[in-house]
């Protein structure tokens, strides 16, 4: 016990007091220093701990982009308003081709190919008719409604010899279909379908 009390000196008894009201000090200001009490702006970056601040103390829209992440709103050097499906003037994008608003009026249907094909835009020569399918989900578009009559497809079936062909048309928004002859009798509304400008 005397070796112990020899190297007990005026020194060693401050710095351990010094340490235990420092420990305290902390402890107390961290259990009883609110936010509140905190005047704005006047925490800066080196007193806050990294990865201690997340989205409810942030407001995220007020967050700039980071610099090295400027790239992220490109896909290899291309903004996502270039990558989405462009078309022709009159159509509007229907899964992955271009299908026109307006019906045209009723024709047969190598009379309905004929015209589709004329009309050409800068980068496909000329337009065709949409399939069945292309048709059927055309329709659940908001701004393409079927004409009276059902609208002719490019899906034929074989008729017997002689006779011309019948061609598959869609009679209801459904997807209901029915044959008619490639024929001024069968005569049906048409739409054309174009291939995306990208």
């Amino acid at each position: 016990m005397r070796a112990l009390r020899d190297r007990i000196t005026y020194a060693n008894v401050m710095s351990t007091l010094a340490l235990f009201v420092a420990l305290g000090g902390v402890s107390y200001g961290a259990i009883k220093i609110s936010g509140r009490q905190i005047k704005a702006h006047t925490i800066t970056a080196r007193n806050v701990r990294p990865n201690s601040l997340g989205g409810r103390q942030i407001k995220e829209r007020s967050l700039g982009i980071v610099p090295g992440a400027r790239e992220a709103a490109l896909l290899d050097g291309h903004t996502a308003e270039s990558l989405q499906v462009q078309c022709p003037t009159g159509t509007v994008p229907v899964a992955d081709t271009c299908v026109e608003t307006q019906a045209h009026p009723a024709a047969p249907f190598h009379s309905a190919v004929l015209e589709c094909g004329e009309i050409e835009n800068i980068k496909t020569p000329g337009r065709r008719l949409p399939t069945y399918q292309e048709l059927t989900m055309a329709l659940t578009h908001q701004e393409i409604t079927l004409a009276p009559g059902g609208e002719l497809t490019s899906e034929v079936e074989a008729s017997s010899a002689g006779q011309p062909l019948n061609v598959i048309f869609v009679e209801n928004t459904l997807g209901g279909w029915g044959l008619t002859p490639d024929s001024a009798a069968g005569a049906k509304p048409y739409r054309c379908v174009a291939d995306p400008l990208n």
